[in-house]
């Protein structure tokens, strides 16, 4: 059996899947989760901001998490429609260099980072993040906003996180995470669904992207988990899609517009509420430096 912490699919075949998924689907994605297509943070004992303010939230989380100095020149690695980096560039006055490997999320980065006013401080390039043609040390921050997961290779990726940066430079990771390295059988096929439905590689578990930036000669490396802080975001994200699924006349009317992987991408919702209701799926953040 494959294991769940390996990759699931080829490079070539991943990359083109990813930009089928996110090309198709990108207006869609942006319709449920708003503008910034990722999990909220939801702060204990407070009161509930409402979903995107939480996922604002997040962001701002895993600013304070660095601490991401102001002015900073940050790579967004995995940019996506470019919410994180227009947020950075606004809030610290950051030049972000977002990059993706969909040419539809470009598009709508662009359009969002002139709709901010942050054109001047903003850009966005067609560049696979595991090989980028910047020079060597290019960067105060590498950003990895939930983008590690699609990566076939973690620790070439994070290889090319470390030669780009500058020395002290730092490291910024939030990305979803395996439990451990010892799922079920059962587990394993979950994590197989989602891979598939999301166009995911693979997760791995926390600690073992923490030894992977050790191994590499990165510094000050730190880790949390945030997976309670950001649970909730699945239980929103089922009773969003639910009206969807049991209206059969907006479901063929997805598909015409979408095509037939409109069914995985409404299956997909359900399959990682119960990886985290299972505590399969967690949800990690990890800081390093760039020794100096």
């Amino acid at each position: 059996m494959t294991s769940a912490l390996q990759p699931r699919w080829a490079t070539p075949d991943l990359h083109a899947a990813i930009k089928d998924h996110y090309d198709g689907l990108i207006e869609l994605y942006e319709d449920l989760w708003g503008e910034h297509i990722h999990h909220g943070y939801w702060a204990k004992d407070e009161p509930d901001p409402g979903r995107h303010a939480a996922q604002v939230r997040l962001v701002e989380e895993l600013m304070s998490f660095g601490p991401l100095p102001e002015g900073s020149r940050v790579l967004d690695a995995g940019c996506g429609i470019g919410a994180s980096a227009v947020h950075l560039a606004q809030r610290l006055g950051c030049r972000v260099d977002g990059i993706t490997i969909s040419a539809e999320q470009i598009t709508r980065a662009e359009a969002k980072a002139a709709e901010g006013g942050v054109t001047d401080r903003t850009t966005f390039r067609l560049v696979d993040a595991l090989h980028t043609d910047y020079a060597d040390g290019t960067f105060d921050v590498v950003w990895a906003l939930e983008s590690c997961e699609l990566m076939p290779d973690k620790r070439a990726f994070l290889a090319e996180c470390l030669r780009v940066l500058k020395p002290g430079g730092t490291l910024l990771v939030a990305t979803w995470c395996a439990r451990d390295d010892s799922l079920t059988a059962d587990e394993t096929r979950l994590m197989g669904r989602i891979y598939r439905d999301f166009v995911v590689s693979h997760v791995l578990p926390l600690d073992q992207y923490r030894d992977l930036a050790d191994g590499l000669g990165f510094t000050g490396i730190r880790t949390d988990d945030w997976s309670e802080r950001v649970w909730d975001t699945w239980k929103l994200s089922s009773d969003i899609v639910k009206p969807v699924v049991r209206d059969p006349s907006v479901v063929w009317k997805l598909v015409r517009a979408k095509g037939m992987d409109i069914f995985r991408f409404l299956n997909s919702v359900p399959l990682m509420k119960q990886a985290y209701d299972r505590g399969v799926m967690r949800y990690g953040v990890l800081r390093a430096t760039r020794p100096l």
